[in-house]
């Protein structure tokens, strides 16, 4: 194992005692930027706990230690038993194993050591990409048709980033929410695709980013993180009563030490120059929070929701509090989004889209093999 900071030692240390006495809890590894050996100072401790309590969805926990945030990723340990998703290789491939109480873990370690690189996991990996570019683009086009422009603009970008992840995957290159602009540079360069990641930034106006407006999202991000808090505080009951997935991630979400953990790091890559990547960091986080709202205050406010529209479906539930609802407008640079606007966004993101899946298998192939010939 590298060498960690004394401080995350000893509360790795604390929490391995913690969970070797729980009868759920099989597996404890250490994944992400402090895994991996290229964690900064503001970085969040990232623990996978193999669970075999009766739950279906992978969900975080946050908590605090010390001034240290360290997120608990809950997968169910049947996961590891048969077909593993995709979405958790990454974790399984670069973790370090701290407890594992029968060598389930171990082995599935092994197995993806062996597998992660090959041909047949990485086509595995990038098909969900593909799907869920698919799913999000599918909205954009239907929000579009329905004359809601700023939702098919949102969602055609969103579609847009999940074919990024595609040549990342490709160049094998670990996602970070936090240092994903420049991995997905460095991905489109490795493959020879420099200017995909050009239209990228240009499309989701990422290029057009400057210190001050990150400065000014990031006191937007709070306004309307303490908005939405406040809201659910006042309707604490739906918020136990909804859907696990729902539930787990407005809980993780709303903790304060995930808004504590939030402006370190945003901080932390304004004050390193990285501003393109901390306004990127900033989105990502805010439109699940976003979602997850929604679909909660939809709940609350028993009006069936249509999430293809969800920036008008938004702006019908806030009524009673219309502030909240502009301040989303603006983190999101959605208040002057035209029909040609939405239409321009949605007709270049399909273009990248089929671009890609077209030269995705040849990309895989071929990338692979020049990787081959370098050793």
């Amino acid at each position: 194992m590298m060498r960690l900071p004394e401080n995350i030692r000893k509360t790795l240390e604390k929490i391995v005692r913690e969970m070797r006495v729980k009868e759920n809890i099989y597996g404890v590894g250490l994944f992400g930027s402090w895994s991996r050996g290229d964690a900064a100072p503001s970085s969040d401790v990232d623990l996978l706990l193999l669970d075999t309590s009766d739950f279906n969805y992978e969900y975080v926990e946050r908590i605090e230690i010390k001034g240290l945030f360290v997120d608990l990723n809950r997968i169910p340990k049947r996961w590891i038993l048969g077909c593993i998703p995709p979405e958790i290789d990454q974790k399984l491939y670069e973790m370090q194993i701290l407890y594992d109480r029968d060598w389930s873990l171990t082995n599935t370690k092994l197995l993806m050591v062996k597998s992660y690189g090959s041909p047949e996991r990485i086509d595995i990996r990038t098909e969900a990409h593909v799907i869920e570019s698919d799913i999000y683009l599918s909205r954009a086009t239907s929000a579009f048709s329905r004359e809601d422009f700023r939702s098919a603009h949102l969602f055609a970008t969103v579609a847009l980033e999940n074919t990024m992840k595609i040549l990342m995957e490709i160049a094998l290159e670990p996602f970070s929410n936090s240092r994903f602009v420049k991995k997905l540079e460095h991905s489109a360069g490795k493959l020879g695709m420099q200017n995909l990641f050009d239209e990228y930034l240009n499309i989701t106006g990422l290029c057009r980013t400057e210190s001050a407006g990150v400065e000014h999202r990031l006191r937007l991000f709070k306004q309307i993180w303490d908005e939405i808090n406040a809201a659910i505080k006042q309707n604490s009951y739906a918020l136990e009563s909804a859907h696990f997935k729902v539930k787990t991630k407005l809980k993780y979400y709303l903790n304060p030490a995930f808004l504590q953990g939030v402006i370190i790091r945003t901080k932390s890559l304004i004050d390193s120059g990285q501003i393109i990547e901390a306004s990127h960091y900033l989105n990502k986080i805010f439109l699940d929070i976003v979602e997850n709202y929604l679909w909660l205050k939809s709940s609350i406010e028993k009006v069936k929701t249509d999430y293809t529209t969800m920036i008008r479906s938004l702006e019908n539930l806030e009524e009673k509090t219309p502030q909240n609802y502009e301040h989303i407008l603006e983190f999101l640079h959605l208040k002057n989004v035209k029909k040609h606007d939405a239409a321009d966004t949605v007709e270049k993101t399909r273009k990248i889209m089929l671009k890609i899946r077209q030269e995705r298998k040849d990309l895989i192939q071929n990338h692979l093999l020049k990787e081959q010939l370098k050793i």
